[in-house]
């Protein structure tokens, strides 16, 4: 089972490394790009497309929410580690990895609670046809990208839960993988 599993969570890790995170990189360097080139548009010529400061918001935001997950894969989401650290220096191990793995359960149920209630206001906004504020961006495309990261949160946390239930009883699971990223200062 644990090998089964490990070979489902590379495969997911290769997914959200290799395409999504080089898509949401893709993304902050267009809209980035698009920027500069409205700036320059804008004081050398005098001119900026209507619709040009909502296409770099949204594209800007659309690539952060599908980054959402390489991150949460990573465990290099923002952590107050300061309390588990004290708890961890002082031999309380088994407590850290408790509180680790009742962070994991709510984050799974937070993150597939969104995505299942997500849904029908995405299908809303496309029925609807929503536009940005300039009126030429549907928002519809960047609602989904929030939806799908959420859901990819979800089967994320759901390995990092596994991992978690795993490492109370003493067995580590996904060692490539670790759960925990600390900073040393």
């Amino acid at each position: 089972m644990d090998a089964l599993l490990d070979r489902t969570y590379r495969i997911v890790r290769y997914i959200l490394d290799n395409i999504f995170g080089n898509i949401a990189a893709f993304g902050l360097l267009a809209g980035t790009l698009f920027a500069i080139f409205e700036v320059i548009r804008r004081y050398k010529f005098g001119v900026v497309y209507q619709w040009g400061q909502d296409a770099v918001i949204y594209i800007i935001i659309g690539s952060v929410f599908v980054y959402f997950a390489v991150t949460q894969a990573k465990r290099a989401h923002l952590v107050m580690s300061a309390f588990t650290d004290l708890l961890r220096g002082r031999g309380y191990v088994k407590t850290v990895i408790f509180f680790r793995l009742c962070v994991s359960a709510f984050s799974l149920f937070f993150f597939s609670f969104f995505a299942y209630w997500g849904l029908p206001a995405v299908e809303r906004t496309m029925a609807t046809g929503r536009t940005s504020q300039s009126m030429f961006l549907l928002l519809w495309p960047f609602q989904a990208a929030l939806l799908i990261a959420f859901a990819l949160m979800a089967l994320v946390t759901l390995f990092h839960l596994y991992q978690d239930v795993r490492a109370l009883f003493g067995k580590n699971v996904f060692e490539w993988a670790p759960a925990e990223i600390h900073t040393d200062i």
